[in-house]
């Protein structure tokens, strides 16, 4: 039997449960810390209003909804990204390769990202706790995809990364 499969759908639902996992986690970190929504707060006001030293004593509305809204919309176009390769790595092996290279790139991406251009944030950010949360969203895409692609797990077992 064949299924249909839709890259949008598909990539949109993925991406979505991997905005989920790093937004509950750093909403978690926050909460316990005492300060809840700080996270998208000064991301929000770094990233989307440009502001250098963002306000750390009060949390800024306005930050947390454009960077939330920002952090869906850039999942989601990384859900598809990774689901349109899940869709090629079923008859072409090398792409599974591939996908395994988006995960390693992702993790260092999103390492580098933070202590590149947030040099005054660090100490706002523990890089451990940044790894747990791209691990998280990475872990919880895969599984969504891994369910959805029977033939991909029949794939492996012949060609395990294409080579």
């Amino acid at each position: 039997m064949r299924h249909h499969h839709s890259v949008l759908k598909e990539g949109a639902v993925a991406g979505m449960l991997g905005a989920f996992a790093v937004a509950i986690w750093f909403l978690v970190l926050d909460v316990y810390q005492g300060r809840a929504l700080f996270t998208p707060s000064v991301l929000g006001q770094m990233l989307l209003m440009g502001r250098a030293t963002p306000a750390t004593d009060a949390i800024d509305s306005t930050a947390v909804a454009l960077y939330t809204v920002f952090h869906f919309a850039a999942f989601a176009l990384f859900g598809m990204f990774v689901t349109k390769l899940v869709h090629l790595a079923v008859n072409v092996p090398v792409i599974r390769f591939g996908l395994v290279m988006v995960f390693v790139v992702f993790e260092v991406f999103f390492w580098g990202f933070t202590y590149m251009f947030f040099a005054g944030t660090r100490g706002l950010f523990p890089r451990g706790a940044i790894l747990i949360a791209n691990t998280a969203a990475a872990v919880v895409m895969a599984t969504y995809l891994w369910r959805r692609h029977p033939s991909l797990k029949r794939a492996l077992r012949h060609e395990p990364l294409g080579f």
